[in-house]
């Protein structure tokens, strides 16, 4: 219960970022990169995209390739953004494969290193070859009820930043007040 607690207290700033327990799952890298283990129970990456889900301004829509089991989170068309090089592709700031548990997010460059150095992400693969912002991660889907809270943490981190990059940008890394309280409620 403890650490369920300190992970949902980690998100104002991106170096309190828990180490994450375990050895990091495979993957296979590649242009659609996935994860291939270790993944729990696919309900709890489920959970999570409903949360999204109902937060304001976010649509959830099937992948352009059709699948059901490819959920793409991204602003309305019709929001305002200031810069969008902030998102993986056109307005989207995530990504999730259900059919084989993956998690993308677009995350400001400092939270993506300390997700990849606290053990929670790797960069994905096409953002090497520049088809991708550099901030896009591969995030390791949750096996717990405390990688929930992370994982839920770090969606909101990318959506935070899809919505105001320019505060990220500027070094302002810390989400707002009423982020946080959403957050502590979750």
């Amino acid at each position: 219960m403890e650490r369920l607690r300190r992970a949902k207290k980690f998100v104002n700033i991106s170096a309190d970022l828990p180490k994450r327990r375990g050895r990091r799952p495979i993957t296979i890298r590649g242009p659609i990169h996935v994860q291939c283990g270790d993944h729990g129970d696919d309900r709890r990456l489920r959970g999570i995209v409903e949360q999204v889900m109902a937060w304001p301004h976010v649509e959830a829509v099937p992948l352009p390739i059709g699948s059901a089991n490819f959920v793409s989170l991204r602003l309305p068309e019709n929001f305002p953004v200031q810069d969008s090089s902030v998102f993986i592709i056109e307005r989207e700031f995530g990504r999730v494969l259900l059919g084989s548990p993956t998690i993308y997010l677009a995350l400001p460059l400092q939270w993506a290193h300390w997700a990849i150095v606290r053990g929670w992400a790797e960069p994905h693969f096409l953002s090497s070859f520049g088809v991708m912002p550099p901030g896009v991660m591969v995030v390791y889907t949750p096996r717990d009820e405390y990688e929930v809270a992370v994982c839920r943490s770090l969606v909101r981190v990318s959506y935070d930043f899809a919505l105001n990059a320019n505060k990220y940008k500027s070094g302002e890394t810390n989400l707002k007040a009423s982020d946080l309280a959403a957050l502590k409620a979750a």
